[in-house]
């Protein structure tokens, strides 16, 4: 009778593993191997003990192989997955904002007020400008069209 619950055991797991080579994964694979293994152990451990556990050992280690085996199977599945590529977004290298002290400064080199604005959209320059700010930019000579510019950015 023991003998039978052994073949009985050992036939279900072979045939849980016999399905398409092709489509068993590492999980699968490990599963299995793991509860073929764990029935066995259980088993012989269970029939050692007194009242002659072995069926009882063997349902228990083969769920606890086939739990153990999974996990190992998953985790090699996980550590050969390529690495999924994560898509990059395609935009030009961002270029840097514009300082106030920028903007004086082109005004005072003669930079026209039609280029100094092209540079700020160009890089998309924003500015939270106090009324400080407006005062410091008209006494340095930065047109009025420079300074709108700038305040509606």
């Amino acid at each position: 009778m023991k003998n039978q619950v052994y073949l009985l055991i050992i036939a279900v797991y072979a045939l849980a593993l016999s399905g398409c080579a092709e489509n068993q994964t590492k999980v699968a694979e490990g599963a299995g191997i793991g509860g073929i293994l764990g029935a066995v152990v259980g088993g012989v451990v269970g029939h050692q003990q007194k009242g002659d556990h072995a069926i009882g050992g063997a349902l228990i280690g083969g769920a606890l192989g086939a739990a153990a085996g999974g996990i190992a199977g998953s985790q090699i599945e996980n550590k050969n997955a390529t690495p999924r590529q994560v898509p990059v977004a395609s935009r030009a290298t961002p270029i840097s904002q514009i300082t106030m002290q920028q903007i004086v400064d082109w005004t005072q080199q003669g930079l026209s007020g039609d280029e100094i604005i092209a540079r700020i959209r160009t890089t998309n320059s924003t500015y939270a400008l106090t009324a400080d700010d407006i005062s410091y930019l008209r006494r340095e000579g930065v047109s009025q069209r420079v300074i709108e510019t700038m305040q509606t950015r």
